[in-house]
């Protein structure tokens, strides 16, 4: 039984903090680290996947919040974090703000745990993403023995295109942060994976990690943002 573990970054910070000002670096609004709610969340999911047969393989976008959350979730079960650029975030300039370069916009402290995660294509269009995602899928149908548990942490879009290839459903999500969707695939003759459990459940969460105010949607930064 192979099984996929989806789940998106927690909380980050440039969600609470006004960071557009004018010399502002732009990694702090968009390659944030966790906020203190988001180390809570990835915290409480760590402890959730391991108590649930915990992780083989971790596989992370490469930003920041991304990292940081695969940390967690990897300590708890003594794997090892993979960054990959094939579930990175979406390099649109509605999504990320224009202009944007992978390389000048992201932290240049966390540029060293990047360097074996391939490169992006940028700028990107639809085409891309999917071509991207669709690449993801069939190196998950490959990968060998079948009996592997793979986390994957990544953002709302990406996520939410990776659920839909890999079991054939379009499923309306509002991925909140460090919710989790877990796929099954029992053999490798298998197309597609069976959803187990809630789709974007965050149970797991205490009470006062649930909420994603929405305050900062409207004034903290770009609507689209809140896809990211």
């Amino acid at each position: 039984m192979q099984t996929i573990i989806l789940i998106r970054h927690g909380y980050p910070s440039s969600w609470d903090e006004k960071q557009k000002a004018r010399g502002t670096p732009p990694h702090q609004r968009l390659d944030p680290g966790l906020a203190e709610i988001g180390r809570t969340q990835a915290a409480l999911s760590a402890t959730h996947i391991a108590a649930a047969g915990g992780a083989e393989v971790v596989i992370s976008s490469p930003f920041r919040r991304c990292l940081e959350t695969a940390d967690a979730i990897a300590a708890a079960g003594k794997a090892v974090v993979t960054p990959d650029w094939r579930v990175g975030e979406v390099l649109l300039s509605q999504v990320l703000g224009s202009p944007f370069s992978p390389t000048s916009a992201m932290d240049p402290e966390w540029s060293q745990r990047r360097e074996d995660a391939g490169k992006p294509s940028h700028p990107e269009s639809d085409r891309t993403l999917q071509e991207r995602v669709a690449k993801v899928v069939i190196d998950l149908k490959g990968r060998k023995p079948l009996a592997q548990r793979i986390v994957i942490v990544s953002h709302g879009i990406i996520l939410k295109d990776l659920l839909k290839v890999m079991s054939g459903r379009a499923v309306t999500l509002d991925w909140h942060p460090c919710a989790i969707t877990t796929l099954t695939r029992a053999k490798p003759a298998d197309r597609v994976w069976k959803i187990s459990g809630p789709v974007g459940g965050y149970q797991h969460l205490g009470a006062d990690d649930r909420t994603e105010p929405v305050e900062q949607v409207v004034h903290k930064y770009h609507p689209l943002d809140s896809c990211s």
